[in-house]
């Protein structure tokens, strides 16, 4: 029986490290767009346009998060 135990015990871990990285994904997200949006704001003076603030933000997230996954 401990081996299943154990099973279970990585399984619950695993699954609780992947939301709890899904919600931190969309924190950063969600700051990183956000800042583009001041950004664009203070430098041009205009709001950007929601399409390319996204595109912009979730480039930059995925590089960000591609860059910390890779830097072992």
């Amino acid at each position: 029986m401990g081996g299943v135990t154990e099973f279970l015990g990585v399984f619950f871990l695993t699954l609780l490290a992947a939301i709890m990285l899904i919600i931190l994904a969309v924190v950063f997200f969600g700051i990183t767009l956000w800042v583009i949006g001041v950004g664009s704001e203070m430098v041009y003076g205009i709001a950007p346009s929601a399409d390319y603030a996204v595109l912009s933000a979730a480039i930059l997230s995925f590089g960000a998060i591609l860059a910390g996954a890779l830097n072992r």
